[in-house]
């Protein structure tokens, strides 16, 4: 039996994180509509199911591997975000969080020290403001 599953995966994508992130996504939907009773999400988990075999059954190996890398670079992001808020709430006490408006980079001020004059180290753009 092994063998035979192993013969017919032969050739195809298989899983990866997207799927597992799929699978999991379906799980959750589902589960929701469980308690919910709301009918759009047994369809939206089921959908996610069924597209997660289809990439794991899929024999488009090269297509399956760039949506894979394009989930990584979503998920990089948002953990990025992620991280940014959980630093800037933790700093909350000794920093204030300010954005350059000329270039958008974060810029982090320590408090306390009244009305002051922050140069941008990516553009170097002057500008005053309380901390």
């Amino acid at each position: 039996m092994r063998e035979k599953f192993r013969r017919f995966m032969a050739g195809r994508y298989g899983t990866d994180a997207l799927n597992q992130f799929l699978s999991i996504l379906a799980v959750a939907l589902l589960l929701v509509s469980l308690i919910t009773r709301v009918g759009l999400f047994t369809w939206l988990g089921l959908a996610a199911l069924i597209y997660c075999y289809f990439r794991t059954f899929s024999r488009n190996i090269s297509r399956r591997t760039e949506e894979n890398y394009k989930f990584y670079t979503m998920q990089e992001r948002v953990s990025g975000k992620l991280k940014g808020v959980k630093r800037r709430w933790a700093d909350r006490k000794t920093y204030r969080y300010y954005r350059c408006p000329k270039c958008r980079q974060m810029l982090r001020v320590p408090r306390g020290r009244g009305r002051i004059e922050i140069s941008c180290p990516r553009c170097g753009t002057q500008f005053i403001r309380k901390s």
